[in-house]
This record gives C-alpha cells, structure tokens and sequence, in this order.
C-alpha cells in the first residue's frame, strides 16, 4: 500500500471544494476557527472516523472567503485523504482536480491524486501525475522518494528508480541535501556513496525550518553492512534528538533484543508506548513483551499477552503463544513456590540444628 500523503504535508488550496467555502468567515477569528476544525479533523483520523474527519475539515474551509493560503491548500489535501480512507475515492479525487485547476504547479496535489489512481488501478492517468509532481517538486526530495517508494510496492520498480535518479540532480550542498541525497544512495544499493553523504551531513549544523533524518539513514546503512555497533551509535544519536519517534525506539528496541540485552530492550519499547498513539504499537507491544519473557517475567508477560490477543485478534501466532505463557507462569509459579518452601524448609532445620547445638555449647563453658 502506498502513502496517500506525504508525511510533510505542505499542501493545494481550497477552491472549488464546498459552496459553502465562499460564504462565511473573515478574519483571526475565522483563521483560528480554521485551526479549531482542523486539529478536531486530525484528531478523528488518528481515530479512524474519517466521516467526522471530513465534516471537520469542511468546517475549517468554511472559515475562509476564498482567501487562499497555505493553511487552505494543507486543509484541502487532508480533506482528500480523509475521503479517500472513508470509502469515497471519486470525491477525493474531484478535491484533487479542483486544487490543480486552481494551480497547475501544486506538486503535492498531483501526487495525492497520482495515487488515488493507483489505487484504482489506472497505472496510465497514476503515471502521468507522478511525472507532473516530480516536474513541480522543486528541492522536494521526499516527493521523488515516495514516487520510488509507490512505484516499487506496484511492481514498478524501475520506474522509481528513475525518479531517485533525478533526485539526485537536485543541487545543494546543505545538511539537508546531503542528509537526502545520502538517503538516496541507500535505497538504490550505494551503500559506500551513502555513508559519504550521511557522513558529511551529521557533522553539519541543520539549517533552520529543515528536519532530516542523517542519522537515522546513517544507522540504516551500518545496519545494512553488518556494523550493528555503529548502526547502534546513530539510532541512539538520533534518538536522543527524536525523543518522540516510535519507530527508532523500536530499532533500538530490537538491536537491544539481538544483544541479548532484555532490560534495555524493554526499556525502550515502553518508551515508544507511552508515547501518544504511536504508529508501531502493536509491534512496541509485541516486543515489550518479548523481552519480559526473557526476564523470566512470565506474570506480567501473561497479563500483556492476554490484553494484546484481546487487541489483535488476527495475530495468530500471538495466540498461540499465549497458550504456551500460560503454561511457562504455570511452571514458574510452580518452581517459585518450591523454592520458597525449600528456602523455608532449610531455615527451620538451620533453626533447629542451632537450636540442638546450644545446650552443648553451654556445657561446653
């Protein structure tokens, strides 16, 4: 399956999407209304109510009187996704259309709707707006990764590959490029170019208004060479900066687990727990308890088991392990209680034994 959106969504623009759009709102008032609706709107597609989503994102567009601004093309394109998720591709793709015929340069627009028509298997029409969001990408790298990335979950790899391709004609010399470009190098198998790249980004400042991932991409590549200390050293640097990335703790998680090092493990898949809604729980899960069956806390293990098959039902691998924690807390009480009468039974004949020996040490004096 392919992203629907960019994760950076930078945006399309309003017209056209509800009549509604042109009659009201004016204004801070209306501007912080439209955030209002819109933070509501995001809050319901975390929660998979992607029809109150659409309401949500309505309502934020109906704050404005065709006064066009980022916020509007931002709001636009998630109103398509949400539309899309809930079943009504036809209508997110008439978003689309308005958004393009409003601006023929909106790239992230022709990306949505490329996809949109992958999605209905219409490769020609899905094509022909991956050429035209690449066209209008500018320095957009993560536009040229997300064509590779689609093209190459729908068995067209080759295509993609294109694309990072002509990423890499993107000129630029700043952490970001190089943090990108490094990337790049990666998926097309440079691991060698890569780590130069990445290399020469961690040790550069990043500039202001622009995120990248050089040290993680760099883990990526030490991982992918079989230096897992290395790999390690830059999860954890890029950790320590992305406090709130479920995914790297997840990493580290796992490369925690391959060292047999259970308590960091566990320590680190709680972390990405508590964050909020993190999009890899059931995998922060799974893992959390993993390793506190290596710590031979089969209790615990056994109450997150039974929460999770509740969770995920499908999981039937999960399942079946759940029937085997019940016997291992079976035998570990069973072993716990045995030990604690051991223990006891070896107090009482200490006890005795002293005891017995006492009236002999008193004869003795």
């Amino acid at each position: 399956m392919f992203n629907i959106l960019k994760k950076k969504r930078v945006s399309a623009l309003v017209a056209m999407v509800g009549a509604a759009l042109f009659l009201t709102a004016c204004g801070s008032d209306r501007q912080e209304n439209a955030l209002a609706y819109r933070q509501i709107g995001l809050n319901a597609m975390e929660e998979g109510d992607y029809g109150a989503a659409v309401a949500n994102f309505q309502l934020a567009l109906d704050q404005s009187r065709g006064r066009i601004t980022n916020l509007e093309e931002d709001i636009c394109l998630q109103k398509a996704e949400a539309l899309y998720l809930n079943g009504q591709l036809e209508e997110a793709i008439a978003v689309c259309d308005a958004l393009l015929n409003y601006n023929k340069k909106l790239a992230n627009a022709y990306y949505l709707r490329g996809n949109l028509y992958l999605q209905q298997q219409e490769q020609q029409k899905a094509l022909a707006d991956y050429e035209q969001a690449a066209a209008n990408a500018d320095a957009d790298y993560e536009i040229y990764i997300q064509l590779y990335e689609n093209l190459n979950r729908a068995g067209m790899k080759d295509a993609g590959l294109a694309y990072l391709n002509r990423a890499l004609e993107i000129k630029g010399k700043e952490r970001y490029h190089l943090a990108n470009q490094g990337y790049i190098y990666y998926l097309l198998g440079d691991v060698r170019q890569a780590q130069e790249k990445l290399l020469s980004a961690v040790g550069m400042e990043a500039k202001e208004g622009y995120e990248d991932k050089a040290e993680l991409y760099l883990a990526k590549t030490y991982e992918k060479s079989g230096d897992a200390k290395e790999a390690a050293k830059y999860y954890e640097a890029y950790a320590a900066k992305h406090a709130d990335d479920s995914l790297v703790l997840e990493e580290l998680g796992n490369m925690a687990m391959e060292k047999q090092d259970y308590v960091n493990a566990l320590a680190y898949y709680q972390k990405g727990l508590a964050l909020k809604r993190p999009v890899n729980e059931q995998l922060l899960r799974r893992g959390e308890i993993a390793a506190l069956e290596y710590m031979y806390d089969f209790t615990t293990a056994k109450e997150k088991m039974a929460q999770y098959v509740l969770d995920y039902p499908e999981d039937e691998q999960a399942a079946r392990e759940n029937l085997f924690l019940k016997t291992r807390t079976a035998v570990a009480e069973q072993i716990a209680k045995e030990m604690e009468q051991a223990a006891a039974e070896a107090e009482a004949a200490a006890a005795a034994e002293a005891e017995q020996a006492s009236p002999e040490a008193e004869e003795g004096n």
